[in-house]
């Protein structure tokens, strides 16, 4: 069975994108992961987070997000047939048609800017190479990807699988949010901005200094490392491959060495960097 591997943001275009770097001294060993992607030799994945998160330029992050709002459409009412209803609700409720009331709640965001060029051609050339995308965590009102077709996403399943899928990538979430990493950095840092009335991405735009916007900033990626690794696990795949070691963050990251144990030890992570990635192939 070929190796699962989750590629982290900074190490993805090392695998599917080699001609990228023409003067690394590693460019045939690049090629080696590239090819062996394309072969199927090794079954490649990236977290959603890098396209719905981090593909919102950081300048416009705090903005993007703190400007999500929520319309409700019309009711619509409609009536089920007694007969139509599954054998569990008909035990419920008896043999007696139902009316059905729906009310569309809509997230929107709208100073969202599509894409920028450089996130769509490292997509495409993932997704070339068969690079299937995981899904994150679902939230409340995030901001989503349609996958009409079956072709973006590893499948969670379907019925108990999915719901399996859904409690376990939450549980993980919510145990790495307890460490004070990934979303709960810029959860926390919208409370401390936003009044008890106000939403917590609402605070966001509330910095008032440089040194809070690129707190924001920064925050923001945490985010996208956590929920990536809450899917990663979820899923069940066999390596976490990144350059990442939370030194970017100026406080602790779900991906600094110390949390890096935890979740080897909690969870079975095991984690590589590219050039790990690169002695163990053949």
């Amino acid at each position: 069975m070929p190796l699962r591997i989750t590629f982290d943001t900074n190490v993805l275009d090392l695998a599917c994108r080699p001609e990228r770097f023409p003067k690394d001294p590693r460019q045939p060993a690049l090629q080696k992961v590239h090819d062996a992607l394309k072969s199927g030799e090794i079954e490649g994945f990236y977290s959603v987070t890098m396209l719905t998160i981090e593909g919102v330029m950081k300048r416009d992050r705090a903005h993007v997000y703190g400007g999500t709002r929520i319309t409700i459409g019309p009711e619509t009412a409609s009536t089920l047939k007694a007969e139509e209803l599954p054998d569990s609700l008909r035990e419920r409720w008896g043999d007696k048609d139902i009316e059905q009331i729906g009310v569309e709640f809509r997230v929107e965001q709208p100073d969202r800017q599509p894409l920028h060029p450089e996130v769509q051609a490292r997509a495409r050339a993932a997704h070339a190479l068969g690079v299937r995308v995981l899904k994150a965590p679902p939230r409340v009102g995030a901001f989503h990807i349609h996958d009409d077709e079956g072709k973006f996403y590893l499948s969670a399943g379907a019925d108990d699988e999915l719901g399996a899928w859904i409690a376990r990538v939450h549980e993980v979430g919510r145990a790495i949010e307890a460490r004070g990493v990934g979303m709960a950095q810029v959860k926390a840092l919208g409370l401390n901005s936003a009044d008890a009335q106000t939403a917590w991405y609402k605070g966001l735009q509330n910095a008032n200094d440089i040194h809070q916007e690129r707190a924001v900033e920064r925050a923001f990626g945490e985010w996208a490392d956590g929920d990536a690794i809450a899917s990663h696990i979820a899923y069940g795949l066999d390596i976490f491959c990144s350059a990442d070691v939370g030194k970017s963050n100026a406080s602790k990251s779900v991906l600094d060495p110390v949390n890096r144990q935890w979740l080897e030890q909690t969870y079975g992570v095991k984690f590589m960097s590219f050039e790990d990635l690169l002695a163990v192939l053949p």
